[in-house]
C-alpha cells in the first residue's frame, strides 16, 4: 500500500489538513517537551494525526501501560495509520471523544490536537471545543497547534488556564496552546472571562 502524501491530501482535503506538509521536529518538541509526566498519562488522544509523526513520538514517550486514540476524519490517512499502529483504536471523528470516556469509565489525561480549528465552522468549533474539554480529566492537559491567533479566545472561553507558546522552525511557523482544565472548575462557555497568557 503506497503511504498517502500530505500534499495530496491537502489539495484535495484542505478543510481538514490544515497545512502541506508534516509537523516538524521542533513543534512536536514544543508541544510534548520530554519533562511531561508521562508516566501518569494512562488515557491519551491525539485529534487528525494525519501521517503519524506525533503518533511516533507519542508512541516512543507513552508508558506501557497507556492507551492512545486516534481520531481521524481522513480515510486514507486513518486506513495508513491502522496498518502503521495496529496497536492503537482509529477513530473517524474527534466528536467521539465522549463515547470512549463512556466506554472506557476514564476520561482522557492528554488530549494532543492537529485539528485546523480555523478552517472549521463556528458551529463545529463549538462542538470541538466543549467535547475536548468534557472529556478531559481534572487537571488534565489539552495541547494544541495553530497557523493563526484567531481562536485564542476560544481556548480561553473552554479552558481556566492557557499558555501560549510559538516556534518559527515549522512550515509554516506555528503557535502551540496548553491548556489545563482544573480540579472542581466549571465553564460557563456563554460569559467566561479570558484567562492570562504565558509561554511554554
Amino acid at each position: 500500500m503506497t503511504k498517502p502524501s500530505f500534499f495530496g491530501q491537502f489539495l484535495k482535503h484542505s478543510g481538514q489538513v490544515g497545512s502541506v506538509v508534516p509537523s516538524s521536529g521542533f513543534l512536536i518538541r514544543k508541544m510534548l517537551p520530554a519533562a511531561l509526566p508521562w508516566h501518569k498519562m494512562v488515557q491519551i488522544a491525539e485529534l487528525g494525526p494525519g501521517t503519524g509523526v506525533f503518533t511516533r513520538y507519542i508512541q516512543k514517550q507513552m508508558n506501557t501501560q497507556s492507551r492512545l486514540y486516534l481520531f481521524e476524519q481522513n480515510e486514507q490517512f486513518r486506513n495508513d495509520l491502522e496498518r502503521r499502529f495496529p496497536q492503537f483504536q482509529v477513530l473517524d471523528d474527534a466528536l467521539k471523544l465522549g463515547e470512549v470516556v463512556r466506554q472506557t469509565g476514564r476520561p482522557f489525561d492528554l488530549i494532543v490536537s492537529g485539528l485546523p480549528f480555523a478552517n472549521f465552522s463556528g458551529e463545529l468549533q463549538v462542538r470541538l471545543f466543549q467535547s475536548i474539554h468534557d472529556a478531559l480529566a481534572d487537571n488534565g492537559t489539552f495541547v494544541a497547534f495553530q497557523y493563526t491567533l484567531l481562536l485564542q479566545k476560544q481556548f480561553q472561553k473552554y479552558f481556566v488556564a492557557v499558555d501560549r507558546g510559538y516556534t518559527w522552525m515549522n512550515i509554516p511557523p506555528a503557535w502551540v496552546f496548553k491548556c489545563k482544565k482544573r480540579r472542581g472548575k466549571t465553564v460557563n462557555h456563554e460569559t467566561a472571562a479570558n484567562c492570562g497568557i504565558g509561554s511554554l
